[in-house]
């Protein structure tokens, strides 16, 4: 397919107009501006809109749509305790299908490409991934209260099953990690046999980090030494990691992620609604740390609305260190792109350039709320709304167009999710 008279971000942060971007089969094989003198199927005219690289949420819990608006105004521990694990409980496979293609569809009209997602039910998770087309790269999340040995430990198992079954799946398209809850949910020996299970298979890894004060404060007490320090002495850093949250960091903290070359997802609105903190992004920034950016679950954020967090976290550093010129909304923009993908260890996506996955969101910025548009890059992260997203499209394929998802039968899904909810609560 040809999309024409188009406007197009390049990898340099131009944009190039009145622009022609040829997509055959899953791959970018022309961009420019002159039209292509071969092509194959469907032309596109998209005047008035800009053509970038789909975003990347790095870190959520997508059943968790089911459990949306929940344990508002409680901090973490309890929102968990009181709140979500007790209605987690009730939750099976078949609700765990819907709620995660309810959230998918969430993400796609907000310009979603590929996520990475921690939760349970394993199977119902990817099998929604694969029936969508959207990229992933799904955990389990393996916790242990106790001393059973990690073979017996929850969601190993499990998690063995998942990337036995679905790593790689599609071409790619769907990737399984190993995840690592956190420290408060495990105990060294499970954290260090997690580690090594994971650099045994070549698996990246997800975890939750330094998320609250109390999280912090409670690993010194128990281990002598902050969560990064303990997992960096247990070796798990070894592998290619992706931390959620890293609220709570001393210089000490920053410069083992440094030089561990751990990916950071940052999650602000979640931070910010559970009470968690204000994370100093800019400081890791300064170390070249990779940024990347999660929404977390619906159930601490309330939406899957990935426009909404990019916003935030340009605007929380800025207002945090009293200087605006601090996360530019180039960066921002990198971040939600550029950096997810290399997060998710996917180096063919991300950017707009021949030979990559045709991961590609359009933007409609002759809209309301974008116009007169003079600063395109600073509209897009500032101004930009889902109902300006006219097109998101994955490995090649337009899953969503115009307001329609392609492989989602919304309609259906809504009112099962619908029907969910009266049982759930």
């Amino acid at each position: 397919m040809l999309f024409s008279n188009c406007s197009i971000l390049r990898p340099s942060g131009e944009i190039l107009e009145n622009a022609y971007l040829q997509v055959t089969d899953d791959k970018i094989t022309y961009i420019g501006t002159k039209k292509p003198t071969r092509h194959t199927g469907t032309i596109y005219d998209y005047t008035n809109k800009l053509l970038l690289p789909g975003f990347v949420n790095t870190h959520c819990h997508v059943p968790m749509t089911l459990l949306r608006s929940i344990g508002a105004d409680l901090p973490l521990d309890r929102w968990l305790s009181e709140k979500i694990f007790p209605l987690e409980d009730k939750l099976n496979k078949d609700w765990a299908f819907s709620g995660t293609l309810l959230g998918i569809a969430e993400m796609l009209r907000s310009g979603v490409t590929s996520f990475s997602d921690m939760y349970f039910f394993g199977e119902a998770r990817a099998n929604a991934v694969l029936e969508t087309g959207i990229n992933a790269n799904l955990s389990m999340g393996i916790l242990c209260l106790d001393d059973s040995p990690f073979e017996k430990a929850p969601m190993v198992q499990e998690s063995k099953d998942l990337f036995q079954a679905y790593h790689n799946a599609n071409s790619g398209q769907l990737k399984v990690d190993i995840g690592l809850h956190a420290e408060y949910t495990s105990n060294p020996t499970i954290a260090k046999a997690a580690s090594e299970y994971a650099k045994e298979i070549g698996a990246n890894m997800h975890i939750h980090l330094s998320e609250t004060k109390k999280e912090t404060d409670e690993c010194i007490a128990r281990h002598g030494k902050t969560p990064v320090a303990y997992f960096n002495d247990l070796g798990l850093f070894d592998n290619h990691v992706t931390a959620a949250h890293c609220v709570w960091l001393t210089p000490e903290d920053r410069q083992i992620l440094a030089d561990k070359k751990v990916f950071v997802s940052h999650c602000p609105i979640s931070n910010l609604k559970l009470g968690s903190g204000l994370a100093d992004m800019s400081s890791l920034l300064e170390k070249g740390i990779n940024i990347s950016i999660g929404t977390d679950g619906v159930a601490s954020n309330d939406n899957l609305n990935f426009l909404e967090d990019m916003k935030l976290t340009a605007l929380l550093q800025k207002g945090i260190h009293n200087n605006p010129a601090l996360f530019s909304a180039e960066t921002v923009l990198k971040m939600a792109s550029y950096n997810g993908a290399l997060s998710q260890n996917r180096t063919q996506t991300g950017a707009l350039k021949l030979g990559n996955q045709a991961d590609i969101i359009a933007i409609d910025y002759h809209s309301i709320n974008l116009l007169p548009c003079i600063d395109v890059i600073s509209s897009l992260v500032y101004a930009t709304l889902p109902s300006d997203i006219k097109m998101t499209m994955v490995n090649g394929k337009i899953l969503y167009e115009n307001g329609q998802f392609h492989t989602i039968d919304i309609e259906k899904v809504m009112h099962e999710v619908s029907r969910i909810g009266k049982k759930l609560y």
